[in-house]
């Protein structure tokens, strides 16, 4: 009787110890990462015509070229200096009176008047999404005021990479905090099985290939728990049986970016420009005229000549315009080089066009050939050509020294603000300077 009782003791003591630990684990863990089974395509895909495509004319554009004000874009000029090169600015989100920036590995919190001050989010350079599968790293949520952010967890056992968009508490609270968050201690985690090429909080979208071969055929979207949203096809003409040893060489330029907070995107080779309204509605918006200039995605695949035809190779937006880079491929003969009398057949180096789509006109105005931007007439400072948007701002990272030699202080009122920048400014400083 002795035995039992000490044996229901030490079972109480195990059944109370278990639940004690039940609930410290609780508490002290506070990565949530549900388990559970993704779902396949919820909707099917619904394509709006109901609005007329607006026409970027490319073929006309690269035939002129006129200089273009950023008065025609803008009405608002920001500098903010951003550090030097040891931690490169690589992304950058519009946040209440201010800009989080990506000093990669680092997050600043940058607000006129102010010092920068370090949103503590502890990281390492390799932790963030590469590169090379552009910016949108980063998503500031306004209405809870939470930043998310795409990130990878080495497992130094096999040297796979665990990919997955971290959600960190509300802005405030991050900025008040006394110790660093860490990756694996960001209260919500959402996996993924490879890189967003573009996410919300609602979404995340990825592009898919034509089967049997690298070009772009559609894009993908999800939510958060990794079900499938809907597959939005690009309208690509059909290759064909595609052969096991075919042999293509092209280079991919595709672009995307969230305007008014909606996923806008091309795919290589294809001149149409398309917005998703909501989770199965895709719109097309633009439509990029080539005329003669235009290679197609089959065109390229069946190894079309490639020499005077141009493609998109980058595209951003604002309320008031569309900014493009063009590429045209070169025309060189065998016998020599820019030698050839024939003005049909004559040779010519490639060429690269930094264009704007004027939305209040109707109107592609290409820039002269050795313009860096839009011509400066808010201040007075560098021609503006946007390195990335957020929101209805678009940015440009240049370093301090290109400021300091190629602006020329006028003493004109509208350049008071930025002389008195200037004179403050560092050698070794980077600085970003914003649009709206």
């Amino acid at each position: 009787m002795k035995d039992i009782s000490y044996s229901l003791f030490f079972a109480f003591l195990i059944l109370l110890s278990g639940c004690k630990q039940k609930s410290e684990d609780k508490n002290s863990s506070p990565t949530e990462e549900i388990s559970h089974q993704p779902t396949g395509p919820q909707y099917t895909a619904r394509y709006d015509r109901t609005k007329p495509v607006e026409m970027i004319d490319v073929e006309s554009a690269i035939s002129t070229s006129s200089d273009v004000q950023l008065s025609e874009v803008a009405s608002t000029i920001e500098y903010f200096q951003v550090g030097d090169d040891k931690y490169p600015v690589t992304d950058v989100v519009a946040v209440d009176g201010g800009f989080i920036a990506l000093n990669q590995p680092k997050l600043y919190l940058y607000r006129q008047g102010q010092k920068r001050k370090r949103v503590g989010l502890k990281t390492k350079y390799g932790d963030w999404k590469m590169a090379i599968f552009s910016n949108h790293k980063l998503y500031y949520d306004k209405a809870t005021t939470k930043l998310y952010a795409q990130l990878k967890k080495l497992d130094p056992e096999t040297g796979y990479s665990t990919k997955f968009i971290a959600e960190l508490p509300p802005l405030d609270s991050v900025l008040a905090r006394k110790h660093y968050l860490y990756p694996d201690s960001v209260p919500n985690r959402y996996p993924l099985k490879d890189w967003a090429e573009i996410f919300t909080p609602e979404i995340y979208a990825r592009r898919f290939s034509y089967p049997g071969t690298g070009f772009d055929y559609g894009m993908t979207t999800f939510n958060l728990k990794n079900d499938t949203l809907c597959n939005f096809y690009v309208g690509i003409d059909s290759f064909g049986i595609i052969k096991d040893d075919n042999f293509y060489n092209f280079v991919l330029y595709s672009t995307s970016y969230l305007y008014d907070n909606k996923v806008t995107f091309t795919a290589t080779y294809c001149d149409t420009v398309y917005r998703l309204s909501d989770h199965q509605t895709i719109t097309p918006v633009y439509n990029i005229h080539l005329g003669k200039y235009r290679a197609s995605a089959l065109y390229i695949f069946h190894r079309g000549d490639k020499r005077n035809k141009a493609w998109v190779d980058d595209l951003k937006e604002n309320p008031k315009g569309v900014f493009l880079k063009v590429h045209r491929e070169g025309k060189s003969s065998k016998s020599g080089w820019l030698d050839n009398k024939n003005k049909e057949n004559r040779d010519f180096p490639s060429e690269d066009y930094l264009m704007v789509y004027l939305k209040n006109k109707c109107q592609t105005k290409a820039l002269p050939l050795k313009a860096t931007g839009m011509t400066n007439d808010l201040d007075g400072g560098l021609p503006f050509w946007p390195d990335g948007q957020t929101d209805e701002y678009m940015y440009m990272i240049r370093p301090a020294k290109d400021l300091k030699q190629r602006i020329k202080l006028t003493g004109s009122p509208k350049q008071e603000s930025l002389k008195k920048f200037l004179s403050d400014l560092p050698d070794n400083q980077n600085v970003m300077i914003v649009i709206k």
